[in-house]
């Protein structure tokens, strides 16, 4: 009987540390911090249920050396039809007095930026792909530790 209870007990807290929703969180790190335009990191994702909206996050790690200001990014999206999409998006991660938006950790910053809020996914159910392709003037961008993505199943909008 001990035994179940502990089962259950640790079932439950295992259960209620994860994420409402969530169907993909994933990081890639970028080799010797430079992310070049031809390193487009990608993530795959399964959709079970398309008439739910989804939120589509960022999620960066920088050193604290990072130059800019903001991030432009080019989110590619590939649904289960083959149908691709591609759309620029702007991170803004530095307030006015020029100090980060995210947590600092060490000597690293960690960031987790809305892409897209309360998407819906018109591909059906099935297999999605997501890559990320750096968006800057500059070809490398030096100060990028690791990159990646969060989906999250949304609240229903009304």
């Amino acid at each position: 009987m001990l035994k179940f209870f502990v089962f259950l007990i640790v079932s439950l807290s295992f259960y209620s540390c994860t994420e409402k929703g969530k169907i993909a969180d994933e990081m890639k790190n970028i080799q010797n911090n430079k992310w070049t335009y031809q390193n487009r990191p990608d993530f795959a994702f399964t959709v079970t249920n398309p008439n739910l909206y989804h939120n589509f996050y960022l999620k960066l790690r920088v050193e604290k050396s990072y130059p800019y200001e903001n991030l432009y990014i080019l989110a590619h999206m590939k649904d289960p039809m083959g149908r691709e999409s591609t759309q620029r998006v702007n991170f803004t991660l530095m307030n006015e007095e020029g100090k980060p938006l995210g947590n600092i950790s060490g000597n690293s910053i960690n960031y987790e930026l809305p892409i897209f809020k309360n998407k819906k996914l018109t591909g059906g159910a099935g297999l999605y792909f997501f890559a990320i392709e750096q968006n800057m003037r500059d070809s490398v961008i030096n100060g990028i530790e690791s990159i990646g993505i969060k989906v999250k199943e949304s609240e229903p909008v009304f």
